[in-house]
């Protein structure tokens, strides 16, 4: 998986394990002080077709709307806007 933009250690990481979005971004440094918490995206290719998916961290963190926090796929990208 792909995690770029505003977070502290941009990259691609291994799934060697189950990974939500939350889990990425950790794996990822966190978000650095410039990034668009409410407009995290999520990018995934399904049958050619790519799909942009909607995170907004600061509802994951405060336990709400927890569907967002999807288990991510090989190819997927976590794009942290600023």
């Amino acid at each position: 998986v792909y995690v770029t933009g505003q977070v502290l250690k941009p990259g691609s990481f291994p799934l060697t394990t189950p990974t939500t979005v939350m889990q990425a971004l950790a794996m990822a440094g966190g978000l650095s002080e410039f990034a668009k918490k409410d407009d995290i995206a999520v990018i995934r290719v399904i049958d050619g077709k790519t799909q942009r998916r909607r995170f907004n961290y600061r509802d994951v963190l405060k336990g709400k709307k927890l569907e967002q926090n999807v288990e991510l796929r090989p190819g997927d990208t976590v794009i942290v806007p600023d």
